[in-house]
């Protein structure tokens, strides 16, 4: 081995590490094979310091299986660490053990193997038995502390299972924040940030607390890509408005911020169903639009920006195009559906493309039109995926519109297509003209296509043998207009959501594990108790 060339070395190594970017375990026997080995892959091995539920527990925990981080082999190799991933997903909340205790405290003499189920949950939570705010303080000061380059940040706060709001959460939160803004001053800043099931209300509970809101900013100031999914807790209606100030009052204490991906609380959908209809009350339909607070304050620097699964108010979006238009290179939709109403004229309040052959309604937005002729927009890059609409009516015969959904040049284009169209070519009759081939060419065709991917459900009830006229020269190929597709080569916005330090994939099969677990008791507590609640009733029929 010693007699290889080095580039050949190295050329074995680099391989290998892409080879194993989905389980990084696979590549640590590799260190054994030789000195010049290990000397190479520390570098990536140790470039990510992965802490998870099982970290921080006592020493003297019943639940603790093994000794614990050993932080004298972390002060050794802690300068060559880039990034933190603590995976909380796991801890359980009391609340949440107590409310599955409730549900279940009627039914435990007749379902006395749920005892031992409920017990088992008790282990997740944070307390004298596992571990508690000062057990989670020290270790995670005892990584900072050793990790000087640390620059990259992913928090995986608790998955709420049962329940409505996690304290838990927010103590974790707030905790990481007083860590992560202590550091010394000689450690590098803090430059990418990821946080997944941020709610609301832990985001109220951090900024009205001044200590809390203070370590938030200080934190923020120094971050240049952001990514933060978040979920919906509160019902009210003024700390809804409170979630709305605070979420974009931290955002925007990013002054440098040049990215930022922004992830909704809504499944993921079949992004041929665009258009969704919900039986809900006007003031709970606004309250799940994505917020957007105005300011005077704007984003210098922001090149970047994905929207994901979230719903929004066409006046909402466009203001926030508005505060971002001047800097804003690439934008991406992935699963965006924007929110509507019916108007008694027949019209609706907002239309992603809007009608070729209609005059816009002075009560509608057509956000394609706006942002194509928006003064200071300039974008590069324009990606859609599963664009929709969240629709809101008194009376349900009006949601039979088509609103723009249709193809009006009959080339069965999709709707993501449309759109990019729209906004990058402009009217339809600009974008047929592209679509005729360029100087060179003009040979066109005609057959008759099925595109799976690209045939929106809604235009599958027209007839299948219909022929349409495709144009051969330059065709447009997915990755020209689908954000999803796009992304698999380049992803400026989320790609360290899934890969926080750019090597390898963030992965924890324990947590994984642990959590699935947590899911199946409470399931299988469901399933026993609809069957008991079945055969009391089959029992009180009999009588």
């Amino acid at each position: 081995m010693d007699s290889l060339p080095l580039e050949l070395l190295w050329q074995i190594l680099s391989w290998d590490i892409r080879m194993c970017r989905y389980e990084k375990n696979t590549i640590l026997p590799m260190r054994l094979v030789c000195h010049a080995f290990d000397t190479a892959l520390k570098p990536y091995i140790f470039k990510t310091i992965q802490l998870e539920f099982s970290r921080f527990l006592k020493s003297n925990s019943a639940y603790r299986v093994d000794k614990g981080m050993d932080f004298d082999r972390l002060r050794s190799v802690g300068s060559l660490t880039e990034a933190l991933y603590l995976d909380l997903m796991v801890v359980r909340d009391p609340e949440e053990i107590e409310k599955l205790d409730n549900v279940f405290h009627g039914v435990i003499d007749r379902l006395p193997e749920m005892g031992p189920l409920l017990g088992s949950l008790g282990r997740y939570c944070m307390g004298a038995a596992s571990f508690d705010e000062k057990d989670f303080r020290s270790v995670l000061e005892k990584v900072l502390l050793w990790t000087p380059n640390m620059h990259r940040v992913k928090l995986n706060l608790p998955f709420q299972v049962v329940g409505q709001k996690s304290r838990t959460a927010t103590l974790l939160l707030a905790t990481t924040l007083e860590c992560l803004a202590k550091r010394g001053v000689e450690h590098q800043g803090l430059q990418k940030l990821v946080v997944d099931h941020l709610s609301d209300t832990s985001l109220i509970d951090i900024c009205n607390n001044p200590m809390d809101l203070s370590n938030a900013i200080t934190v923020f100031s120094s971050i240049l890509e952001l990514c933060v999914s978040i979920k919906r807790q509160e019902s009210d209606t003024n700390r809804q408005e409170s979630f709305n100030r605070h979420l974009w009052f931290l955002f925007r204490k990013a002054s440098a911020l040049r990215s930022l991906c922004l992830v909704g609380w809504n499944v993921k959908r079949d992004i041929h169903t665009r258009r969704h209809c919900h039986g809900v009350t006007a003031n709970l339909w606004n309250m799940r639009s994505l917020p957007f607070s105005i300011s005077d304050t704007s984003w210098d620097y922001l090149r970047y920006l994905e929207l994901k699964r979230v719903d929004i108010l066409p006046s909402r979006f466009l203001e926030l195009m508005r505060h971002v238009k001047n800097s804003l290179k690439e934008l991406y939709l992935v699963e965006v559906y924007l929110k509507v109403r019916h108007l008694e004229d027949g019209e609706v309040t907002g239309l992603w493309i809007g009608k070729t052959k209609n005059i816009k309604p002075e009560s509608s937005i057509w956000l394609a039109e706006e942002l194509r002729n928006m003064e200071g927009l300039r974008l590069n890059i324009l990606r859609a995926t599963g664009l929709g609409y969240d629709e809101f009516t008194l009376d349900m015969s009006t949601i039979n519109s088509s609103l723009d959904l249709i193809d009006p040049l009959k080339l069965d284009r999709s709707f993501d297509m449309r759109f990019v169209d729209a906004v990058t070519l402009g009217s339809d009759q600009t974008a047929l003209k592209s679509y005729r081939g360029n100087e060179s060419s003009s040979i066109h065709s005609i057959s008759t296509v099925t595109d799976r991917y690209n045939t929106d459900l809604i235009k599958k009830s027209t007839s299948q043998c219909e022929k349409k006229e495709i144009y051969d020269p330059n065709p447009r190929k997915r990755k020209d207009y689908d954000a999803e597709t796009y992304q698999l080569s380049r992803n400026t916005t989320s790609y360290f959501k899934r890969c926080i330090d750019g090597w390898f994939f963030n992965h924890n099969e324990q947590a994984l594990r642990e959590l699935q677990g947590i899911v199946t008791v409470a399931d299988r507590g469901m399933t026993m108790l609809s069957n008991e609640i079945h055969r009391a009733r089959y029992d009180d029929a009999d009588f």
